[in-house]
């Protein structure tokens, strides 16, 4: 419910993450403040949150710390959180109001912007959130409890110019703990500090993708480590992300952690983020927009949270603003845009799709249909781990950062997955084509029809030169420049291409390494607007100039096996046997009618 406002007021406003904004300016707030006391009384001291991008949780944080700081020069003083909670949730709740409203120093930062496409970027970016925090508690220094070697560290950790430099990073590894420790000294056991931290892993999920991960592990993991596992000098440390860093050194060790996903089997925290059917509703009623339930239902509902139904809590917003705008003559949209996807890059998950099996082709026809997928989730997985050829990652980003939702639990993390809604599924279907397509203008290229086309009409020159130039757009530089790469990528490299054929129409039927004839053909297909087969045999050589060979060795191996046996019997009036051979980001076809 909003906050009271009779004359039904309130503004509605996306992007802001800030709570006192939200209630200081008259924006219409959906209430979440009854998590406050379940996250503060958690059994365990250290609490990390997972939930997809656009969720709230930077406004779940902000939300926090305005409840609990301390007013430091009128310890005791609640009046500012009196007055911006009067009327919400937990200011009934008189027990938890007394036990933790304005109670505790709270140190709060956000590594959000912790990133960049270089380590020294990123670490400056890093740098910068750590010293801004630093300024925020300038005024420790001069207490007289503060011993003069902490004065002296502690301000060098405020002097930009010292700590932006990566010879300074043990300043960095030290400030979190440091700042808990000189807190807890300052207040005393009666209000030890809170330690808040928004977006976690973004600085590795930065360094994972732009090729300095070790570089930056060794600074964020030891800096997040020293702050929460033997850190005596805080009340509670809360942390939010998408993924768990177990493997990262950060967990390591601390036992008492607890761990929520979107996975989870229980509804500890399933509201706490994101907007449940009947918050939408009454945020559309107070707008006079009940009409558009179903239709924001369809394009940003869909999630399962434990047992609980969520929308995606940045859609509606934004939508909502939309139609408020429109209704005032102002511009607007009437049909649910894209808005999720237009808020991060997805490049940390395209960049598997060249890697996928066939398997996992399959599955993401069965996901663009509408269809289940089962998904075995790596819980251990981490940024870290994120080197191409894992299939495995690519769907545990899937799931933890919003393209996916579990639809039916199963057990030892075997779960069935959906794509949530009809936003998302556009969206995965734009990223596949997009990334699969020529030049990635719009949301299918020409490409990969042309590709099909030139199969199914014998056209060999013209699927090489296609099939080449999606070669040279899409595999890893890297990867070709220092060995030649595995005939399985190239399996996944297809699957993928036919995936996004599938999914468009220019395919009826896909099928890899499926039993026909005297053995296992890497693929057979039917056109999708004809009786055309194609039966395809992939190669793959260190050598280029055996390209053009391998390729027919391949065409004969389809007719010496009859691989094209499956084709006749479904109907097929044209059959062409395709041997494609692969050198790196070269290839041949060779296509031979049966």
């Amino acid at each position: 419910m909003p906050a009271a406002a009779p004359d039904k007021s309130l503004r509605v406003k996306s992007g802001t993450e800030d709570f006192s904004e939200f209630i200081r300016k008259g924006y219409y707030y959906v209430d979440k403040t009854s998590f406050i006391k379940p996250v503060l009384e958690d059994e365990n001291d250290r609490l990390l949150l997972l939930r997809p991008r656009r969720f709230g949780k930077t406004l779940m944080m902000s939300t926090l710390k305005c409840f609990l700081e301390l007013d430091r020069q009128n310890p005791g003083d609640t009046s500012k959180q009196q007055q911006l909670f009067d009327g919400l949730d937990v200011a009934k709740d008189r027990e938890c109001c007394a036990k933790y409203m304005g109670r505790h120093p709270v140190i709060s930062v956000s590594l959000k912007s912790a990133g960049g496409e270089t380590f020294l970027s990123a670490y400056r970016n890093l740098a910068g959130a750590i010293y801004d925090l630093a300024v925020s508690f300038k005024w420790i220094e001069d207490t007289p409890d503060i011993a003069d070697e902490d004065k002296d560290v502690f301000a060098r950790i405020r002097n930009y110019e010292f700590i932006r430099d990566p010879g300074a990073s043990d300043y960095i590894v030290k400030s979190l703990a440091m700042l808990c420790r000189l807190l807890h000294q300052h207040f005393g056991d009666d209000h030890r500090p809170v330690l808040l931290i928004d977006e976690y892993d973004v600085p590795l999920q930065k360094a994972a993708l732009n090729g300095y991960y070790r570089q930056m592990s060794d600074v964020v993991s030891p800096m997040l480590s020293n702050a929460l596992k033997t850190n005596e000098h805080i009340e509670k440390g809360i942390l939010t992300g998408c993924l768990k860093a177990t493997k990262e050194g950060i967990f390591t060790g601390l036992n008492n952690l607890t761990v929520n996903t979107p996975l989870n089997n229980d509804d500890s925290f399933s509201e706490a983020f994101g907007f449940t059917p009947q918050e939408v509703k009454d945020m559309l009623a107070y707008y006079g927009l009940g009409n558009f339930y179903e239709r924001i239902k369809t394009s940003y509902d869909g999630y399962r949270i434990g047992s609980k139904e969520i929308f995606c809590p940045w859609d509606v917003t934004c939508y909502v603003k939309d139609l408020q705008r429109q209704r005032e003559g102002g511009p607007g949209a009437l049909e649910p845009p894209a808005y999720w996807n237009n808020t991060s890059s997805s490049q940390i998950i395209t960049r598997q799709m060249p890697y996928l099996k066939s398997g996992d082709a399959d599955k993401i026809e069965a996901l663009l249909e509408g269809k289940n997928a089962e998904v075995k989730i790596e819980e251990g997985m981490t940024y870290g781990d994120l080197k191409p050829g894992n299939p495995g990652q690519f769907w545990n980003l899937l799931v933890y950062t919003g393209y996916l939702t579990v639809a039916k639990r199963g057990t030892l993390n075997v779960h069935e997955f959906r794509i949530p809604n009809a936003e998302i599924m556009q969206c995965f279907r734009d990223n596949i084509a997009a990334y699969y397509g020529d030049d990635g203008e719009g949301p299918y290229s020409d490409a990969v029809k042309n590709f099909v086309n030139a199969l199914i009409s014998g056209n060999g020159p013209k699927a090489a030169k296609i099939l080449g130039k999606l070669l040279q757009g899409f595999v890893p530089v890297r990867d070709e420049a220092v060995k030649s790469l595995p005939e399985n990528f190239y399996q996944g490299f297809i699957n993928g291409l036919f995936a996004a054929a599938v999914s468009d129409g220019f395919v009826s039927d896909y099928r890899s390494n499926r039993e026909s004839g005297d053995g296992y053909p890497d693929a057979l297909f039917m056109a999708g607007d004809d009786d055309t087969g194609v039966a395809l045999e992939l190669k793959q050589s260190k050598d280029r100039e055996k390209l053009r060979q391998l390729a027919m060795d391949a065409c004969d191996q389809i007719k010496a096996k009859d691989y094209a046996r499956e084709l006749r019997e479904d109907g097929a009036a044209k059959i062409f046997a395709c041997g494609i051979a692969f050198c790196k980001r070269q290839c041949a076809v060779s296509i031979t009618e049966l």
